[in-house]
């Protein structure tokens, strides 16, 4: 972690959330840490979420909050519309707020699915939010824009975390998975501690020259989907078997499930990311910086 910044006060959205969490965790080595929650539990907390229409800019200044970090997203959201409404427009409430508040730098948590011709809702809608973080420049502040491939770690959360828990609802033998295609999608990972180690030093300045290009954050070697659950199963001492599924079958059976407000283990855009990935990320940045992600053991 690289210290730029005599002891900034970070904002983080999303700090109770898997990825937030470890972000929250890694900033208070070396800051003030303010969390935007929909459920306060002190001073140092100031209510919020994306669904919030009250303005936060005053409690911001109040804080003496330098640098935000957004890394809260509302995935119970599931139409175009609904996904619109809280995580888009949310956002750039939330950046507007910001830029009253007089705050000079703010990292928002991408993905690696958001790219120009991305086709799944949460890729076009992170996409949307990158342009409203990098008009942020325009106003004399630092937009940093991060994207992070697959996060994992020792009690992963997210889509890592689920393929995990598919695994052990297995109580012995093996656990049947559907298998879109071959198998051969590949997965960038990330360790979590690695991101949140340069989530923190986004926030502390190190990424300034770059406001508003983003930076994808995945080691370049990418892991065949069937390798990786694979890999996640033999940590586990478990097994799996492959089931094929066409991936529009699959698709539709998760819409429905979603319609009729089932609580599923994926969600029926995972799939779409899936499907329509970006057929070459851009490492390059990574190169630039002189940034090794450590690979995953498998």
């Amino acid at each position: 972690m690289q210290l730029m910044d005599p002891t900034p006060v970070c904002a983080v959205t999303g700090a109770s959330g898997y990825v937030g969490s470890r972000i929250a965790d890694c900033l208070r080595q070396n800051a003030r840490v303010i969390s935007l929650t929909r459920n306060p539990r002190g001073d140092k907390d100031i209510p919020w979420s994306l669904s919030s229409q009250h303005e936060i800019a005053t409690q911001l200044r109040h804080h003496q909050v330098s640098v935000l970090i957004h890394a809260a997203w509302d995935f119970t959201a599931v139409t175009p519309g609904e996904i619109h409404r809280i995580n888009v427009e949310g956002s750039k409430r939330l950046l507007a707020s910001a830029q009253e508040a007089g705050i000079r730098r703010t990292v928002f948590i991408s993905t690696i699915s958001a790219f120009p011709r991305a086709r799944s809702l949460y890729g076009k809608s992170k996409l949307e939010v990158e342009s409203a973080v990098a008009a942020l420049n325009v106003a004399n502040m630092n937009g940093i824009i991060l994207r992070p491939g697959l996060v994992y770690g020792s009690s992963p959360g997210g889509v890592f975390g689920s393929i995990r828990r598919q695994i052990r609802a297995s109580a012995r033998g093996s656990r049947f998975i559907p298998l879109i295609g071959n198998g051969a999608a590949p997965q960038y990972l990330i360790p979590e501690e690695t991101l949140a180690d340069l989530v923190a030093d986004a926030a502390f300045g190190r990424f300034d020259h770059l406001a508003g290009q983003p930076i994808t954050l995945a080691n370049p070697h990418p892991w065949p989907f069937r390798d990786l659950v694979r890999g996640i199963a033999r940590a586990e001492g478990r097994g799996v078997t492959f089931i094929p599924v066409p991936w529009r079958l699959l698709h539709a059976g998760l819409r429905i499930g979603e319609r009729l407000g089932r609580k599923l283990p994926f969600r029926s855009d995972s799939v779409i990311s899936f499907v329509y990935q970006d057929p070459a990320p851009d490492f390059s940045q990574l190169q630039a910086l002189g940034i090794a992600i450590p690979s995953w053991s498998g």
